[in-house]
């Protein structure tokens, strides 16, 4: 809108400029005119010379017009000085406004560079955002996989705990099972029955060192 003002008021002192030349032409014509009449005076004052008498009218008649011709110059002189005068006050005000709008077209122009740099400058953080987003979900992902998997393995493991109780319970059962019947076999020797229980309280340590370690893994 601004370039297509200024492009207007140029127009407008173009042809401001044009009416201006054209008066000056129109004034240099008049004088022209001026000139020529007064040539004319002159050779009909040499050439009437000796007939001054006779041709007193016209002469007087020419004096006339030649005052009629002085004043009409004159008020077209001054009408061309006020006219020039009138135009060139609106070119320096048309001059006054073009050079506001290029001043502010000028800082519209810084204006929207800044605004161009502080968007490129944004789109860029929300850029970053964006990557450091995606590893933050990438990572989130990742963290639930890890709870997932470490869910079905402590599932196993504690399957894995309770089928080993259970096997312990029956090996306990069965353990004790035999012991009797060997207690009851060899009821006369005390040092063979020692050596049992000796055997199976090994075997229950063992048992339970076991059972430790599988919980550990």
């Amino acid at each position: 809108k601004h370039e297509a003002k200024i492009k207007s008021l140029t127009d407008y002192m173009q042809n401001m400029e044009q009416k201006r030349r054209q008066l000056e032409e129109s004034q240099d014509s008049l004088n022209e005119e001026l000139a020529k009449l007064r040539a004319q005076e002159k050779m009909h004052e040499v050439s009437f010379k000796d007939k001054e008498k006779e041709h007193l009218t016209r002469l007087q008649d020419a004096e006339e017009m030649k005052k009629a011709l002085e004043q009409q110059m004159e008020s077209h002189r001054e009408a061309h000085q006020k006219q020039l005068s009138r135009l060139r006050d609106e070119i320096e005000e048309k001059q006054k406004i073009i050079d506001e709008i290029r001043d502010m077209n000028q800082k519209l122009q810084l204006e929207q560079e800044k605004l161009s740099a502080d968007y490129d400058k944004l789109k860029i953080e929300d850029q970053e955002r964006e990557t450091k987003l995606e590893k933050l979900i990438l990572l989130n992902d990742k963290r639930e996989q890890a709870r997932e998997d470490l869910k079905g393995l402590e599932e196993t493991v504690a399957r894995e705990l309770q089928t080993l109780h259970n096997l312990r319970k029956l090996f306990v059962q069965d353990l004790t099972t035999r012991v009797k019947k060997s207690v009851e076999l060899d009821s006369d020797d005390g040092g063979g029955s020692a050596a049992q229980k000796q055997k199976i309280s090994f075997l229950e340590n063992n048992l339970e060192q076991l059972t430790k370690v599988h919980k550990q893994v």
